[in-house]
């Protein structure tokens, strides 16, 4: 008898414990699900247009020879983060993209101040190409010292698309290039830019 009430002593004692561990359990297993099961979309697509990845800016006036350059610029690459905030009943929210330009720029001979700007642009589109957004920045590069090449980033740009049942993040599309006047975007095509 003795050894019985040590058991159930020993038991009864070690219930809040075990209790508090079920608990303990429910709660983690419930919170763990919101984090592991949340619901992710892909970031959209998007593009460098080939005939706006490249600028070249040159000096005011007729030349169009080497010389008479100001400022090369290129669209390298870019870089897209994004972030779904989606009510996982109504499939209502939208998604958080932040896009990054990699820019790199040449000083020409003809720039003596050392300083440009370049425009650029940025644009969403839905799958049939109807433009949805778009936006002109200036990107200024200064070459200090001797240096005469650059490459950089440019600034973060946030773009909040509105996603349904019927709208996902891969029916959007994002197109950047440099905002080129007509002869640039010729030069651009004459010289295999």
């Amino acid at each position: 008898m003795k050894n019985h009430t040590r058991s159930l002593t020993v038991f009864l004692s070690l219930l809040p414990v075990l209790g508090a561990c079920e608990t303990a359990s429910n709660t983690y297993d419930r919170v763990a699900t919101i984090w592991t099961d949340p619901l992710i979309y892909p970031c959209p697509e998007y593009r460098i247009l080939k005939d706006g990845a490249h600028i070249i800016e040159f000096k005011k006036g007729q030349g169009r020879d080497l010389v008479d350059i100001n400022v090369e610029g290129a669209i390298g690459n870019a870089e897209l983060e994004c972030i779904t905030r989606v009510d996982r009943e109504t499939k209502k929210g939208h998604m958080e993209a932040k896009f990054r330009i990699v820019f790199a720029a040449k000083l020409g001979p003809a720039n003596s101040t050392r300083i440009s700007n370049l425009p650029y642009f940025v644009s969403v589109t839905d799958k049939k190409q109807n433009i949805l957004y778009r936006e002109t920045f200036d990107i200024s590069i200064a070459f200090p010292g001797n240096k005469t090449e650059a490459k950089f980033y440019g600034e973060d740009i946030k773009l909040e698309l509105p996603l349904s049942a019927k709208i996902k993040s891969q029916d959007y599309i994002i197109f950047t290039g440099f905002k080129l006047t007509r002869d640039q975007l010729q030069y651009n095509r004459t010289h295999g830019r």
